[in-house]
């Protein structure tokens, strides 16, 4: 299971729960910055990802004529 499905099953069930919203929003917030923070990490380490498809790179920007 990929880090966004463990996300969204967590976060469905916190939905469907009986929790009050700002139990969840203080719960997404959370998950958010240690996201983010894994992420500075693993760019630090100079961590290479790869992607499996396309680029999401457009190419050159058009020029000005």
């Amino acid at each position: 299971m990929t880090y966004i499905e463990q996300f969204d099953a967590e976060f469905r069930k916190k939905l469907e729960s009986v929790e009050d919203m700002e139990t969840i929003i203080r719960w997404v917030s959370e998950k958010v910055l240690e996201s983010y923070r894994n992420g500075i990490t693993a760019g630090q380490k100079g961590a290479t990802v790869i992607r499996k498809g396309q680029s999401r790179r457009r190419g050159l920007p058009a020029q000005a004529e």
